[in-house]
């Protein structure tokens, strides 16, 4: 049984996460939520191969933890395990599994190590999540486009999988998934998701997203799928872009903002006078 807790659920159209180590007693479980799908259409958008280098270093001391068995190997591998954790949520399971991992493996003094810790698991992450993300954006793109009313979700579905018999890596496979039904806090019983891998975590937000009959569109700012979660005739996103704190629709408002008003004539005869004011003064 692994030493740690990861746990998602969904309830009141929010995503919640509950994960930490259970080794220690004193160590308490972290708790985050957010508007759902928010956690998945991230990771759609994450520059996995930016972190190349760090995943490559975790191999090249996985490798040397194998040849050398040394305790010095192990330890290092932890920073990178939590560097790796601050990309996205769903990392943090990844983080817990391998710390665990390697807390049985020092415990058997690091005898036949390669299927405890296969390096395989780490140095195929960039391109696993790479294809996902395009897996996963070509469904959303077929089936929960707002703006595409030609045909049912079902049918939409249904041609999105047919193009999986010309080109099976080219669509997202559902896989079968741990589920348990139990009291969350605040929210009664619940169906709560207990992944084994980052996988189980995609798929349990995509397979929602389909079940809700999530409706997306493309932000008109940054060019990224979101969720139309409230007014259908939304135009932009809600995510952080610029490094003044301003999101999509407000960087979105003060463009139509501008637009208007350049296209304002009485505004135009106005700002003249007021600069020509304001130059005298």
């Amino acid at each position: 049984m692994p030493d740690y807790i990861f746990k998602t659920y969904l309830a009141d159209g929010r995503e919640h996460f509950l994960y930490g180590e259970i080794g220690d007693r004193r160590a308490q479980l972290t708790k985050k939520d957010f508007p759902f799908p928010e956690s998945l259409l991230r990771l759609l958008y994450l520059d996995i191969w930016a972190y190349d280098g760090q995943i490559k270093q975790f191999d090249k001391l996985l490798m040397e933890l194998y040849r050398t068995r040394e305790e010095k190997c192990a330890r290092q591998l932890l920073p990178l395990l939590d560097e790796l954790a601050e990309l996205h949520i769903y990392f943090q399971l990844l983080r817990l599994d391998w710390r665990a991992r390697l807390r049985e493996a020092r415990r058997r003094n690091y005898e036949n190590i390669l299927d405890l810790l296969p390096h395989k698991e780490i140095t195929h992450i960039p391109s696993n999540i790479h294809a996902i993300q395009n897996q996963v954006l070509g469904l959303i793109q077929k089936a929960l486009d707002m703006d595409e009313r030609k045909s049912s979700l079902d049918k939409k579905l249904e041609d999105y999988y047919a193009q999986g018999e010309r080109d099976p890596l080219k669509v997202f496979r559902f896989q079968p998934q741990l589920m348990d039904f139990e009291q969350a806090e605040g929210h009664g019983f619940v169906e709560v998701l207990c992944p084994r891998s980052i996988y189980d975590l995609i798929d349990f937000s995509v397979r929602e997203c389909i079940k809700q009959e999530i409706k997306m569109r493309v932000c008109k700012n940054c060019g990224h799928w979101f969720a139309l979660t409230g007014r259908t005739n939304a135009e932009y996103c809600e995510v952080t872009r610029d490094s003044k704190g301003r999101t999509c629709k407000e960087i979105g408002a003060i463009a139509l903002w501008n637009k208007n008003k350049s296209e304002d004539e009485v505004f135009k005869i106005y700002r003249r006078e007021y600069k020509k004011r304001f130059a005298w003064i």
